[in-house]
């Protein structure tokens, strides 16, 4: 895997997906799971790449793709240039986009707050040198306001707590760091787009994805990932994604020996350590 780690406030991390490993016109398709982090994906005209949330179809031949989402997409990749690599830019969860008067077509199911790119960005440089400025782009004095700073360390407790939250969370959370509710509510609305429950309903679902993608599915997972018990699961599972666990296990098979090292990224939620 090449997934790297950046010394960021805001890259999570970095994921080099050399094209070399697929042959042009080779295409595949797979359900994406949510995901609270925000991407940039550099494509530089290695592959058609599009996206169905909600039934509507956003297809992007563009050099630069950028967002986020709440809900998983039906996701499609043709590659057509496999001398190439895509690069994945994974943002922190408080890393939103510095706003600017030029936004980048986004790909996610809800328009996010400040979700936009600086324009004389451009993808035609060398990749370490572009994930600089994408650093530098998203690093502003915003970044160092006691609010933005606060916002990152309630993430950071919501993440630590996430198996033992009370029913009560918005009023644990303003006490526990000595602010109001609607200031907690203002807060995650500025930073991440999305309010708390959102947030903590995407964590749930993306963690469980996580366990599932890790063969460690099972009644004690289901609990630490939030959920009551396995039939809240289940149910919700099949809300959200439309088919039933069994087929989605059926097609993730699939997927994992036609693009390993793809999937492993998608379906990871945290990168710890170079892998």
């Amino acid at each position: 895997m090449n997934i790297i780690c950046h010394e960021s406030p805001f890259i999570d991390s970095i994921f080099h997906l050399p094209l070399k490993s697929y042959k042009e016109d080779d295409k595949f398709q797979f359900i994406g799971a949510p995901s609270v982090h925000e991407h940039i994906i550099l494509n530089d005209n290695c592959a058609v790449i599009s996206f169905e949330i909600n039934g509507k179809i956003h297809e992007f031949n563009s050099d630069l793709v950028c967002g986020k989402f709440t809900h998983p997409p039906k996701i499609n990749i043709i590659f057509k240039n496999t001398a190439k690599k895509l690069t994945i830019i994974r943002l922190k969860s408080c890393g939103m986009f510095k706003l600017t008067d030029v936004p980048v077509s986004s790909m996610i199911d809800t328009i996010v707050p400040r979700s936009s790119i600086d324009k004389d960005c451009v993808v035609n440089q060398k990749g370490d040198k572009y994930v600089q400025m994408i650093d530098s782009i998203i690093s502003s004095e915003e970044s160092l306001k006691q609010s933005y700073l606060t916002t990152q360390k309630i993430i950071q407790y919501i993440n630590t707590n996430f198996s033992h939250l009370p029913t009560n969370v918005s009023g644990v959370i303003a006490q526990e760091f000595n602010i109001s509710e609607s200031t907690l509510r203002r807060y995650f609305k500025k930073y991440l787009g999305i309010n708390l429950s959102t947030y903590i309903m995407t964590v749930k679902r993306k963690k469980m994805i996580q366990s599932l993608y890790e063969n460690n599915y099972d009644s004690m997972s289901v609990r630490e990932s939030g959920y009551y018990d396995q039939s809240h699961f289940l149910n919700d599972f099949k809300r959200l994604y439309g088919i039933p666990l069994k087929q989605y296990f059926k097609n993730m098979k699939i997927l994992q020996t036609q693009a390993p090292e793809f999937m492993k990224f998608v379906y990871h939620c945290n990168i710890q350590s170079d892998i």
